[in-house]
């Protein structure tokens, strides 16, 4: 495949163009959602790492921080662009100034192989070419599938080196707006043991899951059972859990919730009972006693555009634990909370939540925290 793709890019070798950095200085510093042309993925921090060093790939976009980058004109014909969920820089990693060299995040150092042109190659996609190497960001091997690499390479003009660069605030497939779940009731289905999803996308068509007393009676007692237990990255969609929330959703070694709406909080709306990476999207919650969010072990959280009302608080790390948890929140709308948004104990876990709208939410930071931050609030 290799020797393929270096016959393939020679061919186009002739038309090669070599951007000045002062050329087309036509994006406006903001938060962005970076798309490729060839492949309609979008650049990706993989498993929303924080670490110096993680790979940058390409994946459906989700809505997730990991995947929105802060791009800043540096004054100099060249760009920062940073991820929005760990702050760190695409870096020309090692300093490779070879085709096929990685590209990574890393700590913001202000090197030359963290400074980019981005530079406009018409019907409104822009080249990306590294200061350092004059490379270009492209998707290696013309691969379209989720989790597809991000190499540099010289410049030769194909679709996997343009990228489109959509504004977060209109990107995203709801407009930046906070809807929160959209599902209408299509009929009921009665719950009276956990429903498994180990693999693969249940979808459950919108329909009401109404848990019986067999799973418990939604109140505050710990040995409820889940009305869905999520493993292994598996996904769970287009579910309205109704009156009895017993113990809400389980999640082990990952996973993602899209489309859900809790009509009356249990014990905890999800928890997080295994280490993994877990993403929440467009959900909906109303009437807890305690947590909404409950995380019980080292995990990573991506919530983006949710609607949260009436709880204890919007998430708390299991009481007297010191596990590292990262917990990011967007376009969120949080009303209502008796105690705040994010407690933990831990002085080794960090969270923070951007683009939100509060009401009587109380405080944002309580406990001990690595670091706890909020941008973009508004008070309504």
């Amino acid at each position: 495949m290799l020797i393929k793709t270096l016959f393939t890019k020679a061919l186009f070798l002739v038309t090669v163009t070599v951007f000045a950095s002062s050329s087309f200085a036509q994006i406006s510093n903001g938060r962005y959602i970076i798309t490729n042309q060839l492949s309609g993925k979008a650049l990706d921090v993989t498993n929303s790492s924080q670490d110096d060093g993680a790979n940058i790939i390409q994946w459906t976009y989700l809505g997730n921080p990991n995947q929105q980058w802060d791009v800043t004109n540096l004054g100099n014909g060249y760009y920062s662009i940073r991820a929005a969920h760990s702050g760190k820089s695409v870096d020309v990693f090692e300093w490779n100034s070879n085709d096929g060299a990685g590209a990574r995040q890393w700590t913001w150092l202000n090197g030359e192989n963290q400074h980019w042109a981005i530079d406009n190659v018409g019907n409104n996609t822009f080249a990306i070419t590294s200061r350092f190497s004059a490379k270009a960001l492209e998707v290696f091997e013309f691969n379209t599938a989720d989790g597809g690499d991000i190499r540099l390479w010289t410049y030769w003009g194909g679709a996997s080196q343009q990228w489109r660069f959509d504004p977060v605030s209109t990107g995203g497939g709801n407009n930046g707006s906070i809807t929160g779940a959209t599902c209408n009731s299509t009929g009921s289905t009665s719950v009276s043991s956990t429903i498994r999803v180990t693999s693969g996308t249940y979808d459950g068509g919108c329909r009401t899951f109404n848990p019986t007393s067999a799973l418990g009676d939604g109140g505050q007692s710990e040995s409820q059972q889940p009305a869905f237990r999520v493993e292994n990255g598996a996904t769970l969609r287009n579910v309205i859990i109704g009156n009895n929330g017993v113990d809400g959703i389980h999640v082990y070694s990952g996973g993602t919730l899209d489309n859900i709406r809790w009509t009356n909080v249990g014990e905890d709306a999800m928890t997080i009972k295994s280490s993994g990476t877990v993403n929440v999207r467009n959900i909906s919650g109303y009437n807890g006693e305690d947590k909404f969010f409950q995380v019980n072990a080292a995990s990573t959280l991506n919530v983006s555009n949710c609607v949260v009302d009436n709880m204890g608080k919007f998430l708390r790390q299991n009481g007297g634990t010191t596990f590292r948890a990262i917990v990011n929140v967007d376009r969120c709308q949080i009303s209502n909370m008796n105690e705040g948004i994010f407690r933990s104990d831990s002085p080794n876990s960090e969270a923070r939540i951007t683009n939100s709208r509060l009401r009587n939410a109380g405080s944002i930071c309580i406990g001990n925290w690595a670091s706890c931050t909020s941008s973009g609030i508004t008070n309504y």
